[in-house]
């Protein structure tokens, strides 16, 4: 009348029957590298829809390209004329800088556009749609990656033009230019993880201008800090900007000391891990 648990147990319990589907670590990991792969195809997807934008707005497009000719003019004509001295020597000590400040200064946009993006519900759709969480951030990260790369090749191009030559090699530069890539890449984390926490657009570039400024300009990306005060020559021996214009100069330029590479792969590293989990944390927080 009732059942028997000697004959039950080993169809319903038994751990056998259950140990290959369900402790299999080999049909875990593909359905990982699955959700992974379907993450960064659909963070790539964002990262187009975040660049069709720029085809539409010419002043945006305008300012992307500009903003390096503008940086150069200033800083190499007119603060390296006063300064005096052998003006294709100027070119070559502060080209490097305002490529270096010109990258940083733009992941100040990652931040602003994920704002808007939030003020505006953008991101209320994306939740809708059946996509991975971290998508939507992966690609507004992305998509400025590329443009800071369009700024890059648009500072070396007027670099070029006022007589800026890379005497290093090509494999060397384009170290230097991933090692800025690399750089920003790890701003644009803290630059995302403060628009996600800031309560609005304006606060957000005020915030970001406020640290990116000092980093900048306090840095001896435009003048050697051996010409500086005591304090100042300290900050600038301690400041990562600092080591990553040197690492650039030196590796378009010749005279690379390894030291700045290692220190800015150091401060990389050491940003990423930082600004990345605290962006995903916010994030989720905003989206939730």
């Amino acid at each position: 009348m009732t059942a028997n648990p000697t004959t039950a147990s080993p169809t319903a319990a038994s751990p056998t029957a259950a140990s290959p589907t369900t402790a299999n670590p080999m049909t875990a990991s593909p359905m990982t590298a699955a959700r992974m792969t379907a993450a960064l195809s659909q963070g790539l997807t964002l990262a187009w829809r975040s660049l069709v934008p720029l085809r539409n707005n010419p002043g945006q497009l305008l300012g992307l390209l500009f903003q390096p000719v503008f940086m150069i003019v200033i800083f190499v004509y007119l603060f390296g004329g006063a300064a005096g001295g052998d003006r294709a020597g100027a070119v070559a000590y502060m080209l490097p800088g305002v490529l270096v400040q010109v990258a940083l200064m733009a992941t100040i946009t990652t931040g602003m556009n994920l704002a808007t993006d939030i003020g505006n519900g953008v991101f209320d759709r994306f939740r809708t749609l059946p996509i991975a969480r971290s998508a939507p951030l992966v690609g507004r990260i992305l998509a400025d990656l590329l443009t800071m790369l369009v700024t890059i090749a648009m500072s070396l191009a007027v670099g070029y033009a006022v007589g800026f030559r890379v005497t290093a090699g090509p494999l060397p530069a384009l170290a230097g230019i991933g090692l800025v890539l690399l750089m920003t890449m790890a701003l644009s984390w803290g630059s995302a993880w403060i628009g996600l926490v800031a309560k609005s657009v304006t606060s957000m570039q005020g915030a970001a201008t406020a640290v990116l400024l000092p980093l900048t300009f306090g840095s001896s990306a435009f003048v050697p800090a051996t010409d500086m005060p005591g304090w100042l020559t300290w900050w600038m021996g301690v400041n990562p900007v600092s080591h990553l214009a040197g690492a650039l100069r030196g590796l378009m330029g010749g005279g690379l000391a390894a030291a700045d590479v290692w220190i800015t792969l150091g401060w990389s590293a050491g940003l990423l891990a930082l600004f990345f989990p605290l962006a995903l944390r916010a994030y989720n927080r905003r989206v939730r």
